[in-house]
């Protein structure tokens, strides 16, 4: 039976890291002045998305040429690690037209004690690219026996990116509050991306095949697979379609393959929202400050709904007049829950609700385009208008959104994007919950606005082999030391058993911020 381990009580610490792209100059030395093993910490990590450092704009493809992995530099790492690029069919099953090059860099591992299973990390999104973890990991003390292998899957980073610009450079604010997918911009991107790729080849499936032909090209056997978020899904697939060369996998921010992205996001927005409101109304403090925030939340979606206009900061630090959406607005609200702590949200409503309604769409933005700088829109909408979208029914989404401050909004802007874009085919399976008797080791916040627990407990059912450890204070995976530490030893381990959990208990809860402290 896979095991489930929920501390209840205390959660806390919030580190984030992996937000740098991968920007390489490959100079053909031989690597030196590498760090010493005995001067690395534990560094704390979020196992997902982090923000974006460059926009989708500084990224260039690769050649589609092979070239074995040779000393390089790499932005925010010091020294040289290893870069490499591996030439792939976009239509796999054809094998003729186009090829595409798969960028990878990889971080060798740095003590005289070389384990011959290195980590291969599967970053989120759809669109984020792999290689922009790299300078989150580079001083792990799990480097010190394994090489850690980044490969940008099709369509993200290096690896022919499918890179769509919806809100211009500097960003026009009122489209971005306007909308998720405006429609004119869908459409130009389809219309420029397809000068230079098959959009419809640019699926799950196709790019977890890639990263076992990059794997096989390395002279690996088994790799450790680590998936965040999205990667999560990526690596589900991958167990199913090469799970033999699997020794162990982590699920961070955990999707099922047969999740319908964007269906849930906003029960589970929703849902997020809901226990922040209780644990604010269970700590005296914040209650007597705020004790009518669920009220004053719908006072807030009442006035967007209607129409208000609304001076906000610029990124040049202007003040722009803008009229939220309503999706626009509740999507912000989302988005920035991925990973913020909590703290700040009671005082915000409570602000907003009187009138301050700035400091939210704000922040709401900053959420929504770190989002969009991180990923490749364009490989978003190839994958889930081939393998999510066209499955969601009219009555599934009406029932699925009902009661929610997000409602449908979403997914009908998904749907009208989807009609600009091309979807490919995906395989039979492609929603089947992936069985494996590979240790898999799969965390969760509880209040994820995405990615909830119960959506790891439905994927731990055909994996009898699995721990699911559950951070009661966190959200999409701001898990501190704690969660490091687990993986860790599970690598070290090869197995989820007699993994020591305790640490979760050792953190300290969010104390919500009252006034303007």
């Amino acid at each position: 039976m896979a095991q489930r381990f929920v501390e209840s009580g205390r959660v806390g610490g919030s580190h984030c890291w992996g937000g740098c792209e991968a920007v390489v100059k490959c100079p053909g030395r031989p690597i030196r002045n590498r760090p010493q093993v005995s001067n690395l910490p534990h560094i704390a990590i979020i196992f997902v998305l982090g923000a974006a450092s460059l926009t989708a704009a500084n990224r260039a493809p690769v050649p589609a040429v092979e070239s074995k992995p040779h000393a390089c530099r790499v932005q925010n790492i010091p020294g040289e690690v290893l870069c490499a690029t591996y030439p792939v069919w976009e239509n796999r099953e054809r094998k003729s037209g186009r090829k595409i090059g798969l960028n990878i860099v990889i971080l060798p591992a740095l003590g005289p004690e070389h384990a011959p299973d290195p980590v291969f990390m599967l970053h989120g999104g759809p669109g984020a690219a792999a290689t922009q973890l790299a300078a989150g990991v580079f001083r792990f003390r799990t480097r010190a026996r394994r090489d850690f292998v980044f490969i940008d899957q099709r369509g993200t980073g290096g690896s022919n990116p499918l890179d769509c610009d919806f809100y211009g450079d500097p960003p026009d604010l009122q489209k971005a509050v306007s909308g998720t997918f405006p429609a004119d911009a869908v459409r130009d991107c389809r219309e420029r991306l397809s000068k230079i790729a098959d959009l419809a080849m640019y699926t799950t499936a196709a790019g977890m095949d890639d990263v076992d032909d990059v794997r096989q090209w390395l002279g690996y056997d088994k790799i450790n697979v680590w998936g965040g978020s999205y990667g999560t899904v990526a690596a589900q697939v991958y167990l199913r379609r090469h799970g033999s060369h699997a020794r162990t996998v982590f699920l961070g921010g955990v999707a099922p393959v047969d999740e319908l992205i964007p269906l849930h996001h906003a029960w589970a927005g929703q849902r997020a929202v809901d226990i922040l409101f209780d644990k604010c109304r269970a700590d005296a403090e914040c209650n007597s400050a705020y004790p009518n925030l669920r009220e004053e939340f719908r006072t807030i979606l009442d006035r967007v709904r209607k129409g208000v206009d609304v001076s906000i900061k610029g990124p040049d630090g202007k003040v722009v007049r803008v009229r939220p959406s309503l999706s626009a607005f509740a999507e912000g609200i989302r988005h920035s829950l991925y990973y913020d702590d909590g703290r700040t949200f009671p005082a915000m409503i409570h602000r907003a609700a009187g009138g301050e309604l700035a400091p939210l769409i704000e922040k709401g933005i900053n959420a929504n385009l770190n989002l969009d700088g991180l990923l490749s829109m364009g490989m978003n909408l190839s994958v889930t208008c081939s393998e999510d979208v066209p499955y969601i029914d009219d009555a599934t989404l009406a029932r699925e959104t009902a009661n929610t401050f997000l409602g449908d909004l979403r997914v009908k802007e998904q749907r009208a994007a989807c009609k600009e874009w091309v979807g490919g085919e995906v395989p039979a399976d492609v929603h089947q919950l992936v069985h494996s008797d590979v240790p898999v080791l799969l965390m969760s916040g509880a209040r994820d606005s995405v990615t909830p627990p119960s959506y790891a407990e439905h994927v731990a059912k055909q994996l009898p082999n699995s721990l699911h450890v559950v951070f009661p204070e966190s959200s999409h995976g701001n898990w501190g030391l704690c969660g490091y530490q687990l993986w860790a030893d599970l690598i070290e381990r090869g197995s989820v058993k007699g993994l020591d959990v305790s640490c979760v208990a050792r953190q300290k809860p969010v104390k919500f911020a009252i006034g303007t402290n």
